[in-house]
């Protein structure tokens, strides 16, 4: 027999649970992002055994390819897509049980099936249990359960991305998603009282300062077009002006961040890891607006960290998510 912790998803540490040796209980994960699907069958442990991307726009994603692509990984991980314990589907949008993800403006929407809760409809495509969550909030609940946040109290999860920035936020143990799905969404924090509307409906949202924005204002000092994937590796490379940019983008989210460290009194604000060794000017930049505007006492108690799961946090938080709400002591495989 074998044993692996439980996640995390109540207050303190739950027990450890036992499973019959042999071949582990498969847990299938469904990781959504703008640009791509990424398919991947794990363990209970957070151990990968197959895994596959499939680029599709956030728009055009159906259910049915989804279950496709995850009956395909799982058989490449010797399981049938009914052996698996459960599939969470990770997205990058709020997203409240029941309900589904709030409906966009002309030209921000997601797949219209998410915008009614599409679990039922997973399920059905897959045979199995589905769940659903917010990817920024499943990505602090990888590194709570699996990576920096382990052992500790509370933590704020900053997801970074190119299209825009997100939060997960644990407090005492628990996955904070606010009653309608929207907590940790600090893209749609107003920090300008003039500025344009947004597709959330509020104005001077802080998704305009980061973002697509951040790479017009960069891409005309240099000739090679601009990614943000791009704009980490120059960073890493020791480019001075992205360094400085990313610093910049620190010092943007970390505004709101220190806000929320006198509102929360966090331990820890655990950073992206994809965003690599260039991360360390992002997490300079929010340290420093912290310092300086978040109450002293609140100030003191936090540390700002890169995350350890680099970028499968969201995937390990999809395992801990199962972990919490599946009782898999109780399926043998």
């Amino acid at each position: 027999m074998h044993t692996d912790a439980v996640a995390a998803g109540g207050r303190g540490r739950p027990a450890g649970f036992l499973t019959l040796a042999g071949r582990p209980t498969g847990i299938g994960v469904l990781g959504w992002s703008f640009d791509a699907l990424k398919v991947v069958i794990a363990t209970p442990g957070g151990r990968v055994l197959a895994e596959h991307a499939h680029v599709v726009d956030k728009n055009e994603l159906r259910i049915d390819t989804a279950a496709e692509l995850l009956g395909t990984v799982a058989g490449q991980a010797g399981y049938h897509t009914t052996d698996l314990a459960c599939v969470v589907l990770g997205v990058p949008a709020p997203y409240q049980r029941g309900v589904g993800a709030p409906a966009r403006r002309d030209g921000f929407g997601f797949a219209p099936w998410l915008q009614t809760d599409p679990a039922a409809a997973l399920a059905a495509a897959t045979g199995i249990r589905a769940l659903l969550e917010n990817d920024a909030n499943l990505g602090a609940l990888g590194e709570y359960v699996f990576g920096a946040g382990r052992d500790r109290h509370s933590l704020i999860y900053v997801k970074l991305a190119e299209h825009s920035v997100g939060a997960g936020l644990v407090i005492n143990g628990w996955l904070h998603r606010g009653v309608t799905g929207f907590a940790g969404e600090i893209a749609h924090l107003q920090i300008d009282d003039d500025g344009p509307l947004c597709a959330c409906g509020g104005r001077g949202c802080l998704i305009h300062r980061i973002g697509p924005g951040l790479l017009d204002a960069a891409q005309h000092a240099y000739d090679q077009p601009l990614t943000y994937p791009r704009m980490l590796a120059m960073a890493a490379d020791g480019d001075t002006g992205m360094a400085r940019l990313l610093h910049d983008l620190g010092r943007s989210v970390g505004r709101p961040l220190a806000d929320a460290c006198t509102m929360l009194n966090p331990e820890v604000i655990v950073v992206d890891g994809a965003a690599g060794t260039a991360g360390r000017h992002i997490i300079a930049g929010i340290a420093e607006m912290i310092d300086r505007f978040a109450a002293p006492p609140a100030a003191a108690a936090v540390t700002v960290v890169p995350g350890e799961a680099q970028t499968d946090a969201d995937i390990l938080g999809a395992v801990a998510l199962a972990r919490h709400e599946i009782d898999l002591s109780e399926i043998v495989r």
